[in-house]
């Protein structure tokens, strides 16, 4: 699906990554296993090129705020420090309450419908759900995610978080594009049908 094609003109894509046993977390949380070579990082500054705007669960907000504010980010990881600190950033809670970080605004999640047409219209580019898989759950099943892009790790953890744990109803997906990089982790990309 090219991006003129998507509603307003902007896509809504999520990317997450999971093992090969279908886990995005493990049993306590942990991301520890998650993709870090090099290769991996370049093509991820490359994604970010493409993003206008983050729509974030608060769980995975929280967790950025943290990490991409932090010294060891901006010295390791400069380019996509800056992106994530710049780029306006929406968080979805019922709480109504998140660690302050610059660019952002919070939602309750009320009506979805409403907010992603807002992102579309307003954004310089895509909208991204980075991680956020209840999120992502919740925005497929209403039918606002143009494109999946999950990172298949070569791993199997036995345990943790489903990536798709809560989803209601039968979704059937396009599949498109594949990546496969050096280290073995696979970028499978798929279109929910009727997008």
């Amino acid at each position: 699906m090219n991006r003129d094609s998507a509603p307003c003109g902007r896509r809504v894509f999520a990317f997450l990554f999971c093992s090969l046993d279908g886990y995005h977390e493990g049993p306590d949380g942990e991301l520890g296993w998650a993709p870090h070579d090099e290769e991996f990082l370049e093509w991820n500054v490359r994604q970010t090129r493409e993003v206008g705007a983050l729509l974030l669960g608060r769980r995975t907000y929280e967790h950025f705020a943290e990490a991409w504010t932090s010294s060891d980010a901006v010295e390791r990881l400069p380019e996509i420090a800056a992106f994530m600190n710049a780029v306006p950033k929406t968080v979805v809670t019922r709480s109504g309450r998140v660690t302050p970080w610059g660019n952002t605004r919070v939602i309750d999640g009320s009506d979805l419908n409403a907010e992603v047409t807002r992102l579309r219209t307003e954004s310089a580019g895509d909208i991204a759900v980075f991680g956020s898989s209840a999120l992502t759950v919740t925005l497929l099943e209403q039918g606002l995610v143009d494109e999946l892009r999950v990172l298949l790790r070569p791993v199997l953890l036995g345990r943790g978080r489903s990536l798709y744990g809560g989803l209601k109803e039968h979704i059937d997906l396009t599949p498109g594009a594949v990546t496969v990089f050096r280290s073995g982790n696979v970028l499978l990309r798929y279109r929910p049908s009727g997008r």
